[in-house]
């Protein structure tokens, strides 16, 4: 069989990963606002913390991301099974590269700027500051960075070093290595063991901190990596999505006792602790998986439309809160009063962006959107990347 060949997927519209997209990209706007609120470092902060908010965001910071790269993964699945490996490698350059390229050069800059003049790094306006991009020194020494793109930058170096791996799974024999594990993931609990690799990464490579810069990142590299390997053979194997609602109860249960142990804080030596912390994520990704499945049948009207713009509002919303955020800082109001204005302004105003560019055809592939005149569909925006 050709390296072109059509793989085996689950194949058409998947409104239930639609529908855990728009999710996921509104879990991440709302986490991204609560940073300028609790006590951890970032761009812009309020002088009146939030920390109550902590615990929640906590989880958040360990599901959110991970979960959107696994259905990334899946995406190249159902993207390889309606065009060739060389179409797909161009449109990844189209959907992924450009946009972050994009969004380096000019989505991005507003934030340093920003921060530089709430630290007092710098004095003057924007069209003072934004040459400095050019000088290409990375953040947080100069201006030049891909800040909460990082993970488009992630999903088009997974995209490409995969190429071999697509290929080879095209082929007859990678035809029957798929049915071989897809028959072993349909018994019993086998498709939980997943978690392993995950784990095995965590242990190895734990010295390593997150740094979301890509070369010097292997820990966050290789679990990112491996979260999109795992989204793309599921997506290949569509008799375990069928498998995974059969067991949509057990998996929420198992789920909720592992979360409720892992999430109060608590010191388990490094094993313990490592494994637990990956078998609960996993067991959240596939009890999302399972209860969207079985739940969200039908791509709405207004599904197809907030999945087009999910994209542009990914790009857009990190560079949205930091400034208006920033603007707001010297409001009269109280801490929660000021993040509900904060939270609220940057959602309406980010979505209404969002639509601008979406009516903007020299815009569009600017946010990995597809040009409307050859539009088959709505751009699905994990298929051609993105999330924080």
């Amino acid at each position: 069989m050709s390296t072109d060949a059509t793989p085996r997927t689950a194949g058409g519209h998947r409104p239930e990963l639609d529908w855990l997209r728009v999710v996921a990209i509104l879990v991440l706007h709302l986490f991204h606002t609560g940073m300028m609120f609790n006590t951890w470092d970032w761009h812009v902060k309020s002088a009146q913390a939030l920390p109550v908010l902590e615990p929640v965001m906590e989880v958040l910071h360990h599901v959110r991301m991970p979960l959107l790269m696994f259905i990334s993964g899946v995406g190249t699945a159902l993207a390889l099974g309606r065009r060739s490996l060389g179409a797909f490698a161009s449109d990844r350059v189209k959907r992924l590269l450009w946009p972050l390229v994009f969004g380096i050069f000019v989505v991005v800059p507003p934030q340093i700027y920003v921060e530089q003049l709430f630290r007092g790094r710098f004095q003057g306006g924007y069209a003072e500051f934004y040459p400095s991009v050019f000088d290409l020194v990375p953040y947080p020494a100069g201006s030049f960075s891909w800040h909460h793109l990082w993970f488009v930058a992630y999903l088009f170096a997974y995209c490409m070093l995969a190429l071999p791996l697509f290929a080879a799974l095209g082929t007859a024999r990678g035809q029957a290595v798929l049915s071989r594990v897809e028959e072993w993931l349909c018994r019993g609990w086998n498709v939980a063991w997943l978690f392993a690799p995950l784990a095995l990464n965590g242990l190895l490579l734990h010295g390593y901190p997150e740094t979301h810069a890509l070369f010097d990142d292997p820990r966050t590299f290789g679990h990112y990596g491996l979260l999109f390997l795992l989204g793309h053979v599921l997506g290949r194997c569509p008799r375990v999505w069928d498998h995974l609602v059969e067991r949509r109860r057990a998996l929420l249960a198992a789920s909720g006792v592992l979360f409720a142990i892992m999430v109060p804080e608590s010191e388990f030596p490094l094993v313990p602790e490592v494994l637990g912390a990956q078998a609960a994520l996993w067991l959240f990704i596939l009890t999302a998986l399972a209860w969207a499945r079985a739940c969200i049948r039908v791509r709405r009207p207004w599904l197809k439309h907030a999945q087009e713009l999910s994209y542009p509002f990914y790009i857009l919303h990190q560079t949205v809160i930091v400034v208006v955020g920033y603007a707001f800082l010297s409001l009269p109001v109280g801490p929660w009063a000021l993040f509900g204005l904060v939270l609220v302004t940057t959602f309406g105003a980010t979505w209404a962006l969002s639509e601008g560019i979406a009516r903007m055809p020299w815009l569009r592939p600017c946010f990995g959107m597809k040009p409307r005149a050859t539009r088959a569909g709505a751009p699905r925006m994990m298929e051609a990347g993105h999330t924080g």
